[in-house]
C-alpha cells in the first residue's frame, strides 16, 4: 500500500470507528452517524471496499478481518499522535537529557497547562494528587510557590512519607526561605531530601498516579503537568527516579551548611 492509500484510510477513520463500535451498519445509519450525504457515504464505502477493509453482508457494511486490524491500528495511531502533541514540552526536555519516553504509556493522561488568568492550574492539579496520597517521591528542578509549600509541609507533618531530590541551589532556597517550616518537616521524620544538580524535569510518584512537570524558564512557574495511572508509565517513572536518586547525595551529608 502506497502513501496515498494510507492517507485515504486515515481520512476514512470515522467510518472505521463507527463499524468497530456498532458492527454491521446499513447505508442510512452511516449517513446519520456521520452526518453526511448519501453520495458521501457511497464514496467512503466504495473506497474502503476497494481497499478490502469492509464488505457488505445482508445490506450492512462490516469490517473484514483486515479491516478490523486496520481500524484498531488507525485508532491507536491517532491516540499516539494526540499524546505526543500534548507531551511535546516533556519530550523536548527528555530528549535533551537522553531520556526515552514511551508515548503510548501516556495515552489518555491528564494534561494540565497554565491558562490566561490562572497560572497555577498545573500546580493545583499536582496538589490535588498530594491530598490523596500517603507517599510522595519526586525529582524537581525548581520549587513551587510558598503557599503551596506550606500545604505540602502540612501533609508531610501529617504523616505523608516523602522523598525529594533537588538541585542544591533550589534546596537551599526551600530550606532557608522559611527556617521554621524546614525544621518542622525535617524533624517530622517523614521527609528525606537528596541533592542532584542535573534534574531534567519535575517527576512525582504518588500512590496511584505518576506525574511529569515542566517549568517555565522565565517565570519559574510549573507550566505543564502530565499525570496518569498507567502501569507502563509508572514503571518508566520508577526507573527514571531510581537513576537520579541513586546518583544523588543525601542532605545529611550537607546539613551543617544550613542554619535553622
Amino acid at each position: 500500500m502506497d502513501a496515498e492509500g494510507l492517507i485515504e484510510i486515515v481520512r476514512q477513520k470515522p467510518v472505521l470507528d463507527a463499524l468497530r463500535e456498532k458492527g454491521g451498519i446499513d447505508r442510512r445509519e452511516l449517513e446519520e452517524r456521520l452526518d453526511v450525504s448519501r453520495s458521501t457515504v457511497h464514496r467512503f464505502t466504495r473506497s474502503l471496499r476497494d481497499s478490502g477493509l469492509i464488505e457488505r453482508i445482508d445490506g450492512e457494511f462490516v469490517l473484514t478481518p483486515f479491516g478490523e486490524v486496520t481500524a484498531a491500528e488507525v485508532a491507536e495511531f491517532q491516540s499516539t499522535l494526540e499524546a505526543a502533541s500534548e507531551l511535546a514540552p516533556v519530550l523536548q526536555v527528555a530528549a535533551a537529557h537522553d531520556i526515552d519516553i514511551d508515548i503510548a504509556a501516556f495515552t489518555g493522561a491528564t494534561v494540565t497547562t497554565v491558562a490566561p488568568g490562572d497560572p497555577y492550574r498545573p500546580v493545583n492539579r499536582f496538589m490535588s494528587l498530594v491530598k490523596t496520597t500517603e507517599t510522595l517521591r519526586g525529582l524537581d528542578p525548581a520549587t513551587i510557590n510558598p503557599l503551596h509549600l506550606d500545604e505540602l509541609s502540612d501533609r508531610i507533618n501529617a504523616g505523608m512519607e516523602t522523598e525529594a531530590v533537588y538541585p542544591l541551589a533550589v534546596l537551599e532556597e526551600v530550606l532557608t526561605s522559611n527556617p521554621e517550616r524546614a525544621r518542622s518537616v525535617i524533624e517530622s521524620g517523614n521527609l528525606t531530601f537528596w541533592i542532584h544538580d542535573d534534574i531534567p524535569f519535575g517527576l512525582t510518584l504518588c500512590d496511584d498516579r505518576i506525574g511529569v512537570g515542566i517549568y517555565d524558564d522565565e517565570t519559574g512557574l510549573l507550566r505543564t503537568y502530565v499525570d496518569t495511572d498507567s502501569q507502563t508509565a509508572r514503571e518508566w517513572a520508577e526507573a527514571v527516579y531510581t537513576k537520579y536518586r541513586t546518583e544523588a547525595t543525601p542532605l545529611t551529608e550537607d546539613l551543617d551548611r544550613f542554619r535553622f
